[in-house]
């Protein structure tokens, strides 16, 4: 059977369309099946991280070591893999610690060696339907163990030990690549083998034509002709010609059970689904309220079925991505693409967007002309760095980094005029001036490139990025055998899965303990007015902005200019009878928190409260989605929030675990002589008893016999808890 990666979505391929309509253009997918990278970053409001190339975590043959850290499980996981894979053996998940209930989750993985431990004894059917084959495991000892580490709300894996000892021979790189873990289809690749089993080729055929397009020798590919066989077997069992009608009426039973659920579709000249867009009743109350900034996906497709899709994503006011919407076209003509802008329009009230972030697509671009005039189409930065190695890699050689390291260099800059110059003379330097795609990124600056884009709302994403991408949303979701029918309810499981995350991140900013750092009257004001997320921005601006000195000028305005710096600088406007600042940094018309040089010319005239209207809404903590309930399932997420955080906390030091183990004892207690029935209402979630699960806390400790531990001081603060 074949084998595909843990990480991939089986039913979404990138597009490789180039935005240069040059047909032979085919842009390379970074990592093929893996996610460009377009998380947000830890400082949203310094445009110095405008973007991160995308990066795919490449083979190594350096062996991990104790101490390594990675962002995440899989990035290990994927680290090991490739060093097995250069060294003659495969891995697998062995042990696991830690579940959904627990305030850390899955905090501990056993990576091992694929003949690691002993032959498991098969059941009685397998063993009259399968060949008596001899098991490869043989109790090898290498491994790699990784533990979760959570520091000031981070996260990451830590490797605490590892062993590369084998009890048997290693394989040389022809035999390693037969291993079932190695053997695998990309989704590129399927895309491409569907196309060409639609015009007849056999599967031998099939096999030698992507072999030469490759460049390999035969056998050399990452699948043999069975796993190409099991693979067009499974993709007959969909049916194309049903499944839009079973959609509809997978959409109509939705909209049935809640009359809120909504959808929009057309059908073709045969009466056959054509396109179809549907959202969800929280999804149109959140766009309500953060629907000023919106990323629309479309650079995946669904291969089984050739359909382009398209999601609608924002960020609410704690930096979390929430879903607006879902689109399936029939194909990417401006045409349909138009009519999905139509459509979103109808399921969000006609409520327009101030900024739309999308690929780099001119068919997107037309139709955004068509159908949201008055929204500010732009390109996202992400979309556009993803596409540089394709188009100026091979040309430039040696001079690619630095040719990138300039690129990023224009974005940084304030002026458009000062942009338009010095791109015109990096293309001069690198010898690009007649280039296709750099004539292209020109002729559309005005869609991507920063300062030309200076003034326009985005709420951080125009630098940071979107904290998902519509791959990492479906992950775990969708697979190569999903059927349309299905794909309404695993998008809305998809949501909930994000909703909970978002919700259980919520808590945790407003369990951490802020602290003002300054003093100033207005920095205590925003603290309690904005969200956690937005008050890190906040603050950061506010400690920077004494690193600039101010110079008055004629008419209420200010030179405002960093102290190290003997010229240029912004000027900031400030006028007292309207309570109105402006600084042409733009900075807080582009994330709706206020500049350096603006909070630095209040301070020089003495402000002590900031205008309501310098404080948003949007980034106000009155406006959040979360919680949803008061019930048990909203309980149960917030004590296990606050429950890691005090793990987090008292696990530093000896002293820290004997003060917070002697009163947890002591509340646990107490709690239990409470009444423990109440009237949970209609909010309680009856299938969550995995997920709800209570965190158990130790009630014996080995110091009671000393009494009560000492109280600490500067430890251990009491965080006030939000009302909501």
């Amino acid at each position: 059977m074949t084998k595909t990666s843990s990480r991939n979505n089986g039913c979404l391929t990138q597009r490789r369309e180039c935005p240069c309509g040059d047909s032979k253009c085919i842009l390379k997918v970074e990592g093929e099946d893996d996610d460009p990278v377009v998380e947000s970053s830890v400082e949203p409001s310094f445009p110095q991280a405008i973007t991160q190339i995308p990066q795919e975590i490449v083979s190594v043959d350096t062996p991990p070591y104790v101490g390594q850290s990675f962002q995440t499980d899989d990035e290990a996981q994927e680290y090991y893999t490739n060093f097995a894979r250069k060294n003659g053996f495969a891995i697998r998940r062995e042990r696991s610690k830690g579940n959904p209930s627990h305030p850390l989750g899955v905090y501990k993985r056993e990576l091992v060696c694929h003949r690691a431990g002993i032959s498991l004894p098969r059941k009685t059917a397998e063993l009259k339907r399968q060949r008596n084959k001899k098991s490869s495991r043989c109790k090898c000892e290498a491994q790699m163990i990784i533990k979760k580490n959570v520091s000031k709300g981070v996260s990451r894996w830590m490797v605490v030990h590892f062993s590369n000892v084998h009890n048997h021979e290693l394989l040389d790189s022809e035999e390693v690549r037969h291993l079932p873990a190695y053997r695998n289809i990309s989704s590129i690749d399927r895309e491409h083998i569907l196309a060409l089993a639609k015009n007849g080729l056999s599967v031998g055929t099939i096999m030698r034509t992507i072999e030469v397009e490759k460049g390999v020798k035969p056998r050399q590919l990452t699948f043999t002709e069975r796993d190409l066989r099991n693979f067009l077997q499974a993709s007959k069992n969909i049916n194309r010609e049903n499944e839009g009608a079973e959609l509809l009426n997978a959409c109509k039973a939705m909209s049935d059970k809640n009359m809120d659920f909504r959808y929009d579709f057309t059908l073709d000249e045969n009466n056959k689904l054509e396109h179809i867009a549907w959202s969800y009743p929280d999804s149109i109350h959140a766009y309500k309220v953060f629907g000023d900034v919106v990323v629309f996906d479309t650079s995946y497709r669904l291969y089984a079925y050739d359909r382009p899709v398209g999601v609608w994503f924002g960020v609410d006011n704690y930096g979390n991505a929430i879903f607006f919407g879902c689109v399936l076209l029939q194909n990417e003509k401006q045409e349909s693409l138009g009519w999905a802008l139509q459509s979103f329009l109808h399921l969000v009230d006609g409520k327009f967007p101030r900024t739309m972030l999308t690929d780099f697509d001119i068919r997107l671009r037309d139709a955004m002309i068509s159908e949201m005039p008055g929204t500010k189409h732009v390109f996202g930065m992400w979309h556009v760095t993803s596409k540089l190695s394709s188009w100026f890699a091979a040309s430039l050689g040696s001079q690619y980094d630095k040719f990138v390291s300039e690129f990023h260099r224009l974005g940084n800059l304030e002026s458009p005029e000062e942009f338009d110059q010095l791109w015109r003379q990096m293309a001069v330097d690198f010898g690009l001036s007649l280039d296709k795609h750099v004539g292209i990124l020109w002729y559309h600056r005005t869609y991507w490139a920063l300062p030309h884009l200076r003034g326009f709302f985005f709420g951080g994403l125009l630098t940071t990025g979107l904290p998902v991408s519509m791959k990492s949303f479906f992950k775990g979701f969708l697979t190569s055998k999903i059927h349309l029918k299905d794909f309404i309810d695993q998008v809305a499981v998809a949501i909930e899965l994000q909703n909970q995350a978002g919700e259980e991140a919520t808590m945790r900013q407003n369990y951490q303990n802020i602290k003002a750092k300054t003093c100033m009257p207005i920095e205590e004001q925003a603290l309690n007015i904005l969200t956690p997320y937005a008050f890190d921005w906040f603050q950061k601006e506010l400690i920077a902005s004494n690193q600039f000195a101010v110079f008055e000028t004629p008419r209420q305005s200010y030179l405002v200019r960093h102290r190290l710096q003997s010229d240029g600088g912004h000027l900031v406007s400030c006028n007292d009878s309207d309570e109105n600042i402006e600084c042409t940094c733009q900075e807080f018309e582009a994330s709706g928190i206020l500049c350096r040089h603006s909070l630095r010319v209040l301070q020089l005239k003495n402000c002590f409260v900031l205008p309501d209207k310098y404080l948003l809404p949007r980034w106000r903590r009155e406006c959040s989605l979360f919680p949803r309930s008061s019930g048990y399932s909203y309980r149960s997420l917030a004590l296990r929030s606050l429950a890691s955080i005090i793990i987090q906390e008292s696990s530093i030091t000896k002293d820290r675990f004997d003060y917070v183990q002697w009163h947890m004892s002591k509340l646990l207690g107490h709690v239990r002589d409470m009444p423990n029935v109440e009237d949970l209402g209609s909010d309680v979630d009856q299938g969550c008893s995995s997920l709800d699960a209570t965190v158990p806390v130790v009630s014996s400790m080995k110091s009671c016999g000393r009494g009560r531990p000492k109280k600490m001081k500067g430890v251990v603060e009491e965080v006030p808890m939000e009302s909501s």
